[in-house]
């Protein structure tokens, strides 16, 4: 994730498994990542958010769709320039 000593920090290229992740909608191929609270109502109602579970959210750096995995470890994130 390093280009001349610098860190990258994103947007990134996602691989999901074996397959490269585009954007259902634009068919764009970087995303910026962000982990993501899932909030139920009861959690929120004792004012126990920080108890619910996270997802890691891939926002498209095109078009601005949103797609949620609830196992990140599926999940691979590259700089575009580690790609061949």
């Amino acid at each position: 994730m390093a280009r001349r000593g610098r860190r990258h920090k994103g947007p990134w290229l996602a691989q999901v498994g074996p397959h490269d992740l585009s954007c259902a909608l634009c068919r764009g191929t970087l995303f910026w990542n962000r982990e993501v609270q899932l909030n139920t109502a009861g959690m929120s109602l004792l004012n126990l958010d920080w108890a619910n579970a996270s997802a890691l959210g891939l926002q498209c750096a095109g078009c601005s769709r949103l797609e949620l995995f609830a196992d990140s470890n599926q999940v691979r994130l590259s700089a575009p320039e580690e790609q061949p």
